[in-house]
């Protein structure tokens, strides 16, 4: 009677810790806490025919389903084990042990095998105290190594009870406290090695996190992206998400976007950047602290943010592709947000507030390294420019023939900028007209020609002397001018060639993109225009040409204006 008692309470407390491993599980979703959960599942449910034995009897079924579900859990822990110590898991081999055991326990019920299928079980959890053993001497870990002779000891136990007919007559009714004892220390050392564990990944993450900014020192162009797919990868392991995407803006918030993703649908990130979900979601974060989580998107709970409408595209969109909690970190550098990391999850999980910290100070850390990358590629990019400046000005000044000078100008301005299409002008006011003497189309250079002068952008540009740098909606920022577009779309970068206070021309590059060109372009353009300019001017003044070394006089033309509008940006 007082046996059944105690085998019943047995088994409802080892049920308790079942639930208790799964609730662990919810918070962390390590598989190995879920076969672990599974394991003393299985270990209570075998508890129970013996707890019925003592009410009821014998009975032949539940003894065979009491010496297989041991076996089970021991398979459960193996598994667990294995995901523990970051081995792979074999399925079909683990199917075959569990058939072979399930047989084994069928014929000793029926006494075609003299030994029980707890013995062979056994073996299965000093399977398990090995691996724990060999983990241990790898992280020289107490936990581990505690509970590697935990398992020992409890396996080893059971196997001699079971095989040993004298040591288990001795027992007697003391197995079941055998059985207690080993349950509670292996329970308890299972969750100071799960917590173990977890701070060891995390000092992993953090450490390979910090290293980031010493990698971008040796990145260039294109290979910051594998930087930001290894950032975005150690993250998702740090917080246990299986999706995520990064979104970074190189250097200029306006600028173009690019993006890593993880277990996230390109459908779902593409219609992120298209839509411009990004940017807006970009800037909301920033201006909410750096970050905004939503626990269950199928909830409504986002009446504060559900009256903007790109908050419903978004949720709308995460929904159609799984995703239920998503937590937004801005990418912070200084006063800048950079871009965002998105992570999101299927299930509904709960963000604690040492997680949500920690996701912050990740996104600070991945803005830091991205733009000490930018940085570095910039000073490498300036460190360059200023050294082809210097070529292209004794280049310039090596040639008095015209023609070598143009000639000269288009082959350095392609070295500088990597441009296809560009134009030098003059303007010709006696005839009312612009000359091009240096066009390029697409690579291609063209024929010099003219055209009248008109109320168009070049024209503004000799008029003012004020430079020009159109990024994106062109046909709108060239009527704010007051000027008439001639191109339709793209990106221009124009500046005046200025000798004697005057505008001799103009040197401009375009292109049917927009955002081809920043503030860097057209500073270094004025720079060349200023060498051309000097460069032009001794052409002009080799004898046998005409001599423009004194000023030449204003023309009231289209090129001599009243007005002058302020530089666009």
């Amino acid at each position: 009677m007082i046996q059944g008692i105690i085998a019943i309470g047995f088994m409802t407390a080892t049920l308790l810790v079942s639930v208790f491993f799964a609730y662990l599980y919810t918070l962390k979703r390590q598989s190995h806490v879920l076969y672990w959960a599974i394991a003393w599942f299985l270990y209570a449910l075998h508890l129970m025919p013996i707890a019925i034995e003592h009410w009821q009897g014998a009975d032949p079924g539940l003894l065979v389903l009491s010496q297989a579900l041991f076996g089970f859990a021991g398979i459960s822990f193996f598994l667990g084990t294995q995901c523990y110590t970051r081995k792979a898991v074999q399925v079909w081999p683990v199917i075959v042990l569990a058939v072979l055991l399930a047989a084994w326990a069928g014929a000793n019920t029926y006494h075609l095998v003299p030994i029980e299928a707890v013995a062979p079980g056994s073996l299965i959890y000093l399977a398990v105290g090995y691996l724990f053993w060999k983990e241990s001497n790898s992280n020289e870990a107490l936990g581990d190594r505690l509970l590697a002779l935990a398992f020992l000891a409890w396996g080893a136990v059971v196997f001699v009870l079971q095989v040993v007919p004298p040591a288990r007559e001795m027992l007697g009714p003391g197995i079941l406290v055998v059985r207690v004892i080993s349950t509670v220390f292996v329970s308890m050392l299972l969750i100071v090695a799960i917590y173990e564990e977890e701070r060891r990944r995390v000092e992993r993450n953090m450490l390979a996190l910090s290293n980031l900014n010493l990698a971008t020192s040796s990145f260039v162009g294109g290979e910051i992206q594998r930087m930001l797919a290894q950032a975005l990868d150690r993250v998702l392991g740090v917080v246990r998400l299986p999706a995520g995407a990064l979104f970074l803006h190189h250097g200029d918030p306006g600028g173009p976007t690019s993006m890593v993703s993880a277990g996230i649908a390109r459908e779902l990130s593409g219609s992120l950047q298209n839509e411009g979900l990004d940017d807006y979601l970009a800037g909301l974060v920033s201006r909410l602290g750096g970050l905004l989580a939503f626990r269950d998107l199928r909830d409504d709970n986002l009446s504060a943010l559900e009256k903007d409408e790109p908050i419903r595209r978004f949720r709308e969109l995460a929904l159609q592709h799984g995703l239920r909690s998503v937590v937004v970190i801005s990418l912070q550098a200084k006063e800048q947000a950079l871009g965002l990391l998105m992570l999101g999850t299927p299930d509904n999980r709960r963000f604690t507030p040492a997680e949500l910290r920690l996701l912050l100070a990740l996104g600070h850390q991945i803005g830091m390294a991205v733009e000490n990358s930018y940085l570095i590629q910039q000073t490498s990019r300036r460190s360059e420019e200023l050294h082809v400046l210097n070529e292209i000005g004794r280049a310039l000044s090596s040639t008095l023939n015209k023609e070598e000078l143009l000639s000269k100008i288009w082959e350095e301005l392609r070295r500088l900028f990597d441009v296809e299409s560009l134009y030098l002008v003059s303007p010709d006011p006696a005839r009312d007209q612009i000359q091009f003497e240096l066009e390029t189309i697409k690579g291609v250079r063209m024929p010099k020609r003219s055209r009248p002068a008109g109320n168009h952008l070049t024209e503004y540009i000799l008029r003012t002397r004020q430079p020009v740098l159109i990024r994106e909606n062109y046909v709108a920022e060239v009527r704010k001018l007051g000027v008439e577009p001639i191109r339709l779309a793209g990106s221009f970068c124009g500046v005046p060639l200025v000798a004697y206070d005057h505008a001799i021309g103009a040197l401009c590059i375009f292109s049917d993109s927009e955002r081809s060109f920043d503030e860097g372009h057209l500073e270094l353009l004025r720079v060349l225009a200023s060498e051309a300019s000097i460069a032009i001017e001794k052409c002009a003044a080799v004898p046998g040409t005409k001599n423009q070394s004194a000023p030449p006089e204003p023309v009231e033309s289209n090129f001599a204006g009243r007005h002058r509008h302020s530089q666009p940006r």
